[in-house]
């Protein structure tokens, strides 16, 4: 079996998570125990050189011991499980692992096996071979990322907690290598991740009296929630520029021309026009502030009933300093109505803000994460990061020196849009990048 039939039975492994399902249920654990056996079998090399702990369906950890027990070890993070798919919506099985025009289709592909499977190849090609790292090397790979890893990252991390067990850096999913994402650039740029945004779900609720919809109240729940959104809107949270976001502009001027080039050399001088000069973009934006995103609105269900509450959730990606809590008084202050109730409504994450070292392009790991991009994206630039999304590795913030985000895949736009959507695939020489990557970075530690 090759890397390429590896890879496939990987994504035949239907790791998503039935609806309903939560932990303990038999549905969603089982694929999720036949994928750490599958490791087990697919990589024998790996496994006679390592010590393996599953903690649980959701958790398995291997410790590569180094020749030095007296350095600081690294942590490598990837997750196994995937989003549900909307099977009528694709073109092929969401979980064939069909081939196709050089793409090979599947729920995870993207997201994340190719990075897992990419780990493990390189890893049993390296003990084949009589490897040995300088210092101890640990994976720990989760079952729930999806799921914000409550049962998985989270056991994982109390683990090593436990056992006092801390790294000089890890590196986990994130940022890509951009092709075409810059209109004004016409070459690839490696988006190492250093920072990560923070995550929250706040839930605005408006009550009235429930009854028939022939005789509405004066005030109406709908109305007054209406008015607290729109209230937000044209509120938004301040512009900020992070080190890591002034890094990237700045890397971004070194590879631009005439007054484009100025404008992101010098982010601090202009201001209030610098924000207005590049923040027209949404995902430009998303880089400068807390953003929130209107996501859900509920009212009755049915058209002639007047409901007893009304209902709206907002998703927001907190830039550091906002927090959780800053975060949701910002928000209860535009609202600034007491007929609206703010809370929290789902598992929410303050930012994990960087090792000041790498927005400068230094400190632990920089110099190795540099050298393995170059030496499988030869030429292309690698810049500092901010990661929009949440990953598993926002757990391990306080066990790290610093923590990469960061995943070898040239990826466009269109093919960006294809995580977590239909027909989700990658290229060969996507997975073959992904596996030449691990045995490189691997290789240098």
């Amino acid at each position: 079996m090759d890397v390429l039939q590896r890879f496939r039975k990987s994504i035949q492994i239907k790791t998503d998570w039935p609806e309903g399902a939560q932990a303990g249920d038999g549905r969603a654990e089982a694929p999720l125990r036949e994928f750490q056996e599958f490791l087990k079998i697919s990589y024998p090399e790996f496994h006679k050189k390592i010590e393996r702990s599953v903690l649980n369906p959701y958790a398995v950890i291997y410790q590569w011991p180094g020749e030095s027990a007296e350095a600081k070890p690294i942590l490598f993070l990837a997750h196994y499980d995937v989003v549900p798919a909307e099977t009528e919506k694709w073109t092929v099985p969401p979980f064939s692992g069909d081939e196709k025009d050089g793409y090979i289709y599947g729920r995870g592909t993207l997201d994340m096996k190719c990075i897992l499977i990419g780990i493990m190849e390189a890893a049993e090609t390296l003990c084949a071979g009589g490897f040995r790292p300088k210092q101890d090397i640990w994976f720990a790979f989760g079952g729930d990322e999806e799921r914000a890893g409550t049962w998985g990252a989270k056991t994982s991390v109390r683990w090593f907690a436990e056992r006092n067990i801390r790294f000089a850096w890890a590196l986990d999913e994130g940022s890509i290598v951009a092709r075409n994402q810059i209109a004004w650039i016409d070459k690839p740029l490696a988006l190492l991740g250093i920072e990560e945004k923070g995550f929250a779900s706040f839930e605005l609720r408006a009550a009235q009296q429930s009854g028939h919809a022939s005789r509405p109240p004066k005030v109406q729940a709908a109305a007054v929630l209406a008015r607290a959104l729109l209230r937000i809107s044209k509120k938004p949270f301040p512009f900020r520029l992070t080190p890591t976001v002034e890094g990237f502009f700045r890397s971004l001027g070194d590879l631009s021309t005439g007054a484009m080039a100025w404008v992101l050399k010098h982010p601090r001088l202009l201001g209030p026009l610098f924000f207005k000069a590049v923040a027209g973009s949404p995902a430009i934006a998303s880089l400068l502030r807390t953003t929130v995103a209107m996501t859900q609105l509920e009212g009755s269900p049915a058209d002639n009933v007047m409901p007893s509450s009304v209902r709206a959730v907002l998703n927001l990606r907190l830039l550091d300093p906002w927090t959780v809590e800053t975060a949701l008084e910002y928000v209860r202050k535009a609202v600034n109505d007491g007929r609206v109730e703010v809370d929290i409504c789902n598992v929410s994450t303050d930012p994990v803000p960087p090792n000041p070292l790498h927005a400068k392009r230094s400190g632990p790991g920089w110099e190795e994460m540099e050298a393995a991009v170059s030496a499988v994206f030869p030429g292309v630039p690698v810049m500092p990061f901010l990661v929009t999304a949440t990953t598993d590795s926002r757990h391990y913030k306080d066990l790290c020196g610093g923590i990469f985000r960061f995943c070898p895949l040239v990826l466009t736009p269109e093919e960006l849009a294809l995580i977590h959507g239909h027909d989700e695939r990658i290229s060969e020489q996507n997975l073959r990048n992904c596996v030449n990557f691990y045995t490189d970075l691997l290789a240098r530690l």
